[in-house]
């Protein structure tokens, strides 16, 4: 369990920066190409790749309608804005579905911790923004108090709500048949499955 969620967290920051390193430097496949390989890792590891599907999809929508809005708000632009500049671009949907993979991996000790998931979003959240602006993956187009600050408060509802999700969907799809209450507790925890 250990070694699958520090696995799980190296595949996630390599495939984070190969994204924002390659679309930076108009090579966004790098991120795509990493990014198909952590995923082969994953659901051939994965306790509950249904659960973990869902999540994917989910977080893609979210992350399409998420950085959607912010290219339209005139908050953001995006490097290698494939497949159309007016959305979110193919490689930042990959991002969103590489955050998908550590819900259940190496950020699962969030599950329950919904005012902790709120803090890391809004910290965390504007910060990997930042890093892709100083690698060149995108550009503020208003002041960086507006920018950053509408991350922040996206983000700070947008981690919460993938956590409840995957608790959601965890519930609806248990990796080994129903889950106990002390399983439930130990799954919130971060113990054991």
């Amino acid at each position: 369990m250990i070694v699958r969620g520090l696995v799980n967290f190296v595949g996630f920051q390599s495939v984070w920066f190969l994204s924002l390193f390659g679309a930076g430097t108009q090579r966004s496949w790098l991120g795509a190409v990493a990014l198909a390989a952590f995923t082969l890792w994953h659901f051939s590891t994965a306790a509950n790749p249904r659960a973990d599907l869902v999540l994917v999809v989910v977080a893609c929508a979210v992350g399409f309608i998420v950085d959607t809005a912010f290219i339209q708000a005139h908050l953001l632009a995006y490097a290698e804005p494939l497949p159309f500049a007016a959305v979110a671009p193919y490689w930042i949907l990959g991002m969103w579905i590489n955050f998908a993979l550590t819900l259940n991996g190496s950020m699962r000790w969030l599950h329950g911790r919904y005012l902790l998931a709120a803090g890391l979003g809004a910290i965390g959240g504007p910060l990997a923004y930042m890093a892709g602006v100083r690698l060149g993956a995108a550009e503020p187009l208003a002041s960086g108090t507006v920018v950053y600050g509408s991350l922040a408060a996206v983000w700070a509802i947008a981690v919460p709500l993938l956590v409840l999700a995957t608790e959601r969907v965890n519930g609806r799809w248990p990796p080994n048949g129903p889950v106990s209450g002390q399983e439930r507790h130990q799954l919130r925890a971060g113990v054991g499955g």
